[in-house]
C-alpha cells in the first residue's frame, strides 16, 4: 500500500464511525444506521445504500433479494407502492451526475460493478472507491473542473468551509447538517497527518473523494417523515428535486431545481408541474427519452437491432454499413415525434416519416445518389408506411438472413407493443424446420403456417403470434416493400385477424395494423406501462397499474402528446408520496 492510499484511509476513517460505511445490513431510514462492510471511507447520513432499482426487499445478507410475486398488469390496487427509500444511482446516472457535478465528461461507470439489486457488496464498494479516487484526481488536474468545483482558492478554513457547504449541497442533493460540515472540515484540519504532503490541493482532493464515496452521494435517499398521510409520506422539496431530475433527466438537479428546493417550492402539485414542464424542454430530457425509447423498441448493443445481417445476393439494397443506420433512423424518429412535432403515441405508430441516408434510401425505393451519410427527413408512402415499426430498422432486425420472419415480428407486436404475456412453449414442443417451397406452399406465409401447425404450436401461433407478422409480409427481409414473393412470384397476402387484447381485429396490411394498435386501449396502456416502469427503475406493482390506467386514459384524448404524458406522471400520487418498504 502506498503512502497516499494509506493516509487517505486513515483520514476517511475519522468519518466512518458515525456516518457508516457501505455494505451489508438492513435498510433503515434512521440516522446512524449501519450499512457497513467494515471498510472505512464513507461520509453521509449513515443510511444503508439500497438497491440500484428501487422496490426490492433485501435481507440482512448482502446481495440476497426477495423476489416479489408476478404482477397482474390488469389489476389496479389503489395506494402507493412500498419501495426502497435509498435507490442507488445506476451506472448511467453515475456518469451523468459526476459529469454535471464535476464538469468532467468521462465515463467512471466503467470502474463500477454492473447494476444489481440488493446491498452493496465488496465488488461494488471497490468500484465506488476506484471511481471516486479517479474523479477526485482528475478534478484537481483540470483547470475547468477545478474552477467549477472550488468557489475559492485561498488556503484557509473559511475557503474550505465555503467549498464544503456549496459542493456538498450539490453532491448530496440537499444541505449538509452542521455535523457533516464539521466532519468534512476535519479532513482539512488534519490534512498534515492524513495526506502525503498536507497541501491545500491534497486536502481538497481528499474531501471530494470522501463526498463521492458517501452513501448520500451514491444513493438517492427519500427519508423525510415531515408530512405523514396515514402510512405514506410526502417527499420534501429536496427529495422532490432529485426525483424530478433523475426521472426526467437521469442526473442531478440543476440550479433552478436547487433554488426551488431551497425555497420549499416543490411540494405543491402546481409547482412540481411547472418545473416538469420546464425540464422537458432541456436537452437532457431528450437524452432520457431516447433511453426510454431504446428500451421500448428493444434496441441497443447485443440486440437484434445491432446484429441485423442479410444476404446481399438476395437483397442488393443491403450493405454491411446499413446496420448502424437502422437504429439511427429509429432514434431520430422517436426524438422528432416526441419533441419537434410534440406528437402523440398515435403519431409514433402511424406517422409516415423516415430519416434516410445513402444506405437506407434504396430500401425505401429512393435513389442513393440523392443522399449523403447524414440522415435526412423524408415523407414516406402513406399507403405503405405508418410509424416506426414499418421503418427499415424494425423490419430488418426482426427478420431472418434470407427471408422475413412473421414469427419474430408478430411476437414483438404482441409482447412489446400490446404487452401480452406469452408463455414458454409447452413441454415437448420442438421447432419444426421451414418446409420447402412447393406448389401449395408458394409463399413464406404458407410455409410458416405449415411450420407452426403442429399440435404443440398452433394454439399459440395461429391465433396470437403469427397474424401480426403476416400483416407485415408486405416488407421483405430488409424492410423494402414487396408485392410478390422473391422466389416464384406468388402474390403477398397481408390480410390477417390480429389479436389485440381480448378482441380479434381484421386488418388488411401494415398501415391498417399500426392504426389499429395506435387507437387500441392495449397499445396505449402498454406504452404507458413501459414508461412508468422505466421512470421508476423497478418492477411493476399493482399500485402502479392504477397510475398506468390513469395515464393511458388520457392518451385517448385527441392531441394528448407524449410530453404531457411524461409531465403528468409527476402529478400522480405515487410520484409525490412514498410508503416505507418493510425491512
Amino acid at each position: 500500500m502506498n503512502t497516499w492510499t494509506r493516509t487517505f484511509i486513515v483520514g476517511a476513517a475519522l468519518l466512518a464511525g458515525c456516518e457508516g460505511s457501505i455494505g451489508t445490513g438492513k435498510q433503515s431510514s434512521g440516522s446512524g444506521a449501519s450499512s457497513g462492510s467494515g471498510t472505512a471511507g464513507s461520509v453521509g447520513t449513515g443510511n444503508t445504500v439500497g438497491s440500484g432499482t428501487a422496490g426490492s426487499t433485501t435481507t440482512g445478507t448482502a446481495g440476497t433479494t426477495v423476489v416479489p410475486p408476478p404482477v397482474d398488469p390488469t389489476v389496479c390496487t389503489p395506494g402507493i407502492p412500498a419501495t426502497s427509500q435509498l435507490p442507488r444511482l445506476t451506472r448511467a446516472e453515475y456518469d451523468k451526475t459526476t459529469r454535471d457535478l464535476l464538469g468532467l465528461d468521462v465515463q467512471p461507470s466503467t470502474m463500477l460493478a454492473p447494476d444489481t439489486l440488493g446491498s452493496v457488496d465488496q465488488r461494488a464498494w471497490d468500484g465506488f472507491q476506484a471511481a471516486a479516487d479517479s474523479l477526485a484526481t482528475q478534478v484537481i488536474a483540470s483547470t475547468t473542473a477545478r474552477a467549477k468545483v472550488l468557489p475559492c482558492t485561498t488556503d484557509n478554513a473559511t475557503c474550505i468551509g465555503q467549498f464544503i457547504t456549496a459542493f456538498g449541497q450539490k453532491a448530496f442533493r440537499r444541505p449538509l447538517t452542521t455535523t457533516e460540515v464539521a466532519r468534512f472540515q476535519a479532513l482539512y484540519t488534519n490534512r498534515a497527518t492524513i495526506t502525503q504532503a498536507g497541501t491545500f490541493d491534497q486536502a481538497v482532493q481528499l474531501i471530494i473523494r470522501s463526498f463521492l464515496q458517501s452513501p448520500s452521494f451514491i444513493s438517492r435517499a427519500e427519508v423525510s417523515e415531515a408530512a405523514p398521510d396515514g402510512s405514506s409520506y410526502a417527499l420534501d422539496s429536496w427529495e422532490m428535486a432529485s426525483r424530478l431530475s433523475y426521472t426526467l433527466w437521469g442526473t442531478m438537479p440543476d440550479d433552478m431545481l436547487f433554488q426551488a428546493a431551497q425555497a420549499n417550492r416543490l411540494t405543491a402539485q402546481a409547482d412540481i408541474l411547472t418545473q416538469a414542464q420546464r425540464m422537458v424542454q432541456d436537452p437532457k430530457a431528450r437524452a432520457k427519452m431516447a433511453e426510454f425509447h431504446e428500451v421500448y423498441a428493444l434496441q441497443g448493443e447485443g440486440t437484434r437491432w445491432s446484429e441485423a445481417s442479410h444476404d446481399p445476393a438476395l437483397f442488393p439494397a443491403w450493405k454491411t454499413t446499413t446496420t448502424p443506420s437502422l437504429t439511427a433512423e429509429a432514434k431520430r424518429f422517436f426524438d422528432y415525434i416526441t419533441f419537434d412535432l410534440k406528437g402523440t403515441f398515435q403519431d409514433l405508430m402511424t406517422k409516415p416519416v423516415g430519416f434516410v441516408n445513402k444506405d437506407l434510401a434504396p430500401i425505401y425505393g429512393l435513389p442513393a445518389a440523392s443522399y449523403g451519410t447524414d440522415l435526412t427527413m423524408v415523407n414516406l408512402e402513406p399507403t405503405q408506411r405508418a410509424g416506426v415499426f414499418t421503418q427499415a430498422g424494425f423490419l430488418a432486425s426482426y427478420s431472418s438472413y434470407n427471408r422475413t420472419s412473421p414469427i419474430l415480428r408478430g411476437a414483438f407486436i404482441e409482447k412489446e407493443l400490446l404487452c401480452r404475456q406469452i408463455g414458454a412453449p409447452p413441454p415437448g414442443a420442438t421447432e419444426e424446420p421451414l418446409p420447402p417451397v412447393t406448389a401449395d406452399l408458394n409463399t413464406n406465409r404458407k410455409q410458416v403456417e405449415r411450420q407452426t401447425s403442429g399440435a404443440n404450436c398452433t394454439g399459440c401461433h395461429a391465433p396470437v403470434v403469427n397474424p401480426g407478422g403476416f400483416a407485415l409480409e408486405a416488407f421483405d427481409s430488409v424492410g423494402a416493400w414487396q408485392t410478390t414473393e422473391k422466389s416464384g412470384g406468388a402474390p403477398i397476402d397481408t390480410v390477417a385477424d390480429v389479436a389485440i387484447g381480448n378482441k380479434v381485429v381484421h386488418v388488411t396490411g401494415p398501415v391498417d395494423l399500426m392504426t389499429q394498435i395506435a387507437n387500441s386501449p392495449e397499445g396505449q396502456n402498454c406504452y404507458a406501462q413501459r414508461l412508468v416502469t422505466f421512470a421508476y427503475e423497478r418492477s411493476l406493482t399493482n399500485q402502479d397499474v392504477c397510475t398506468i390506467q390513469t395515464l393511458a386514459g388520457k392518451m385517448t384524448t385527441p392531441g394528448y402528446n407524449i410530453i404531457a404524458l411524461v409531465t403528468d406522471l409527476t402529478q400522480t400520487q405515487s410520484f409525490r408520496y412514498r410508503v416505507k418498504e418493510l425491512p
